[in-house]
């Protein structure tokens, strides 16, 4: 294991400890362990993923009837959120992955997080969106400047800006697997003293055909290139599932931690846009930023355990030969899952030095807020738990040739309890509510015509009273000499009640009581592939009314008005020979700028050259961008952790560059960048992310990326 033998100092011991548990593990509970080393030439044109061994296996015991082939056109067998897809899974050589529905306890087949092509981008937080607004370290709050990819809010609202990072029952993989499985991954930015690392290990292994038990932790340590901008997560993880024909169970246990040190963006934009007219030598940290000893920090635990039960038949084969051997077919389920959620927020500074503003003494970080509510130093905190119990009842889809489709029922009641700051300051508040909710999934995921997904829920009783989602999908598709062209469509209408904390809010400097109306929300999209020029096309329309936002003042708002948003989407990829350049383009026009602001043209360009080595390494060499037009890009703040509608100063019209060699040897990836490379040759150098908050300057990036079978 030398190959991850580098300074790793930074991360401390909680990096050591996590290392060595995965490695150890694997190297004791299982001495034959090895890494297994498959013919490169395996490697197909049509799906990077580092799992090279034949797709086509016999289906695992316990799994029953629920497995399908990788490889299917359709966009409905991924996970779509709560409520959504098909209870099928997607098989994998050795291994079966799926999400689980938190409501209704099916399974969301899933792919695997191996993927070869772009690997170096997964990385970044570019690169979860063709566009992306964040302060520049990685696992800092960021939101997508594409306003169709944000998530809906959640109740405890100061997790949004984390969202890219978080965990939770339905993003983890489990698993099902003939042989132990780990993967160990590490990532850098140098140099060592503004060092940006991201460690991440999954460990995971079947005891028998039906029990799996694994172990994921994800940890980042950013010191940060500008001063007072320090990031570290802690995530540790523990999956597991237990499958037979008539039970299935799965428990996810999360603990998590954020702290974001905090800068408020720096105070004089020349040392990044015009460095030479600063009349002395200086670096990234000396820039000068609003203040300083001040923090975020987050606490997420999340508890989960689900089970259903099976009713069903056994499918005896009319051969008498073969009696005793006949194949479960499940026919309905019963089921139910419980989830606690525990988590903390905390905004504290101590940049409390005096200065005197006006006239008036305060303390240096008061200076950039109007209000102040209490004058010790800022010390804010609120404390949020959710406890979601649900029972569901499903019917199965095909378990005779006339049912045609699958149809689940949930009842579902979350007991939610918030703790804060009161009114004066001085003691604590508390809420207590409760909401129950009853759904449905109907779905048809068998056949190649039509294919559809329709979810809905409903607000019965207490805080979500009058709540409702319809959300639907639907595809088709035909052949066109041999190569099947897909056509998709997807709409929503959503009446949402507001969150509390969006209502109601005590700190420092900020504080609301509102009785907003209920957001509405109706979309209609829909997607075209062309298989022939490798074309993806799609468009979509949504209109809002009562859109809640922070506005120019940084106070929470509504829009009382309809606002409407249009995105049309092209990806078009080309290839010749061994040259590759992919492409997306997101056009976007809202109605209101000033209640919901997105860049006209988004895009993300990706030129680059991708071969074979000897026949060993696979490698990709190339030049990729991202690229917006100028808007009022929100900015953030610090002290409420959201983002707001800032109406001073317009970011865009720069890209932000990469030069890229992403490599694949046998069962490791592993990728060397030079990041943010325009900013070397373009005057003025303008590459902001937000208002006050330039992305990471040129830098280096490496990364490695290792799987375990044994």
């Amino acid at each position: 294991m030398a190959i991850f033998y580098v300074d790793l100092h930074p991360m401390k011991e909680k990096l050591f400890i996590s290392l060595l548990v995965c490695i150890l593990c694997v190297w004791t509970a299982y001495p034959q362990a090895r890494i297994i080393l498959p013919d490169s030439s395996q490697i197909t044109t049509n799906r990077d993923s580092l799992d090279l061994l034949p797709r086509q296996v016999p289906q695992h015991p316990g799994l029953g009837d629920d497995s399908i082939s990788v490889g299917g056109p359709s966009h409905l067998n991924r996970q779509n959120g709560p409520g959504t897809g098909v209870d099928t899974l997607l098989q994998m050589p050795r291994m079966t992955l799926w999400k689980i529905d938190a409501r209704t306890g099916n399974r969301l087949p899933a792919e695997s997080d191996t993927l070869l092509h772009n690997y170096q981008q997964s990385i970044l937080p570019d690169g979860q969106s063709v566009a992306m607004g964040f302060l520049a370290p990685l696992g800092s709050p960021a939101f997508s400047k594409i306003f169709s990819d944000r998530p809906e809010t959640e109740p405890f609202i100061f997790n949004n800006a984390y969202y890219l990072y978080l965990k939770d029952p339905e993003k983890v993989l489990f698993v099902n697997t003939r042989v132990p499985y780990s993967r160990l991954s590490y990532n850098r930015a140098n140099p060592k003293l503004t060092r940006e690392e991201r460690f991440e290990a999954r460990l995971t292994s079947n005891f028998g055909k039906s029990l799996n038990v694994g172990l994921d932790v994800d940890l980042i340590n950013t010191r940060g290139y500008y001063n007072s901008q320090a990031v570290k997560h802690n995530n540790f993880s523990l999956f597991g599932n237990y499958l037979t024909d008539r039970i299935e169970a799965h428990a996810f246990i999360n603990t998590g931690s954020v702290k974001n040190a905090e800068n408020g963006g720096i105070t004089d934009e020349l040392f990044v846009t015009h460095p030479d007219s600063i009349q002395q030598s200086f670096t990234a940290r000396d820039i000068p930023v609003k203040f300083t000893s001040t923090w975020n920090s987050l606490r997420n635990n999340r508890f989960f355990l689900s089970g259903r039960y099976n009713l069903g038949y056994v499918d005896m084969p009319a051969d008498s030969l073969h009696k005793g051997k006949g194949r479960f077919v499940p026919v309905a389920s019963v089921g139910f899952s419980s989830q606690y959620t525990q988590q903390y927020r905390r905004f504290l500074s101590y940049d409390t030095a005096n200065v005197n503003v006006g006239g008036v003494d305060m303390q240096r970080i008061d200076q950039f807020y109007p209000n102040r509510y209490y004058e010790r130093a800022v010390d804010d905190s609120i404390r949020f738990t959710s406890m979601k119990n649900s029972v569901s009842i499903s019917l199965r889809e095909g378990f005779k040739e006339w049912v045609k489709f699958g149809l689940t029922v949930f009842l579902e009641h979350d007991l939610r309890n918030y703790s804060m700051s009161d009114s004066v300051g001085t003691g604590m508040m508390k809420h207590r509510e409760s909401a129950v909710t009853v759904g449905g999934v109907l779905n048809k995921q068998q056949g190649e015509n039509l294919l559809f997904n329709i979810r809905a829920d409903l607000g019965l009783l207490g805080a979500n009273l009058g709540e409702f989602r319809v959300m639907g999908d639907v595809e088709t598709g035909f052949d066109i000499a041999g190569k099947r062209t897909t056509l998709s469509a997807n709409a929503y209408i959503k009446n949402l009640k507001p969150k509390y904390l969006e209502e109601n809010y005590y700190s420092k400097y900020f504080r609301w009581n509102h009785n907003f109306g209920d957001i509405r929300r109706v979309y209609v999209g829909g997607k075209l592939h062309i298989p022939f020029t490798n074309t993806t096309l799609s468009a979509g329309v949504e209109n809002l009314q009562n859109f809640i936002y922070y506005d120019k003042d940084r106070q929470i708002a509504q829009e009382g008005d309809n606002v409407q948003l249009l995105t049309l989407r092209v990806e078009q990829n080309l290839r010749l020979g061994i040259f590759n350049w992919d492409n997306q383009v997101v056009y976007q026009t809202s109605s209101n700028q000033e209640v919901i602001p997105v860049p006209k043209l988004s895009l993300y360009s990706n030129m680059y050259l991708k071969t074979k080595i000897v026949n060993e390494l696979t490698l990709q060499l190339g030049v990729d961008a991202h690229y917006h037009t100028k808007y009022f890009v929100p900015g953030y703040e610090p002290a409420l952790l959201q983002f707001y509608n800032q109406r001073e100063k317009e970011i865009g019209n720069y890209p932000i560059a990469t030069v890229y060699a992403n490599m694949h040897l046998k069962q490791t990836r592993f990728y060397v960048m030079y990041y943010n490379v325009a900013s070397q040759f373009m005057n003025p150098k303008e590459y902001f992310s937000l208002p006050g908050y330039p992305v990471n300057p040129p830098i280096l990036r490496l990364g490695v990326s290792v799987n375990l079978h044994n």
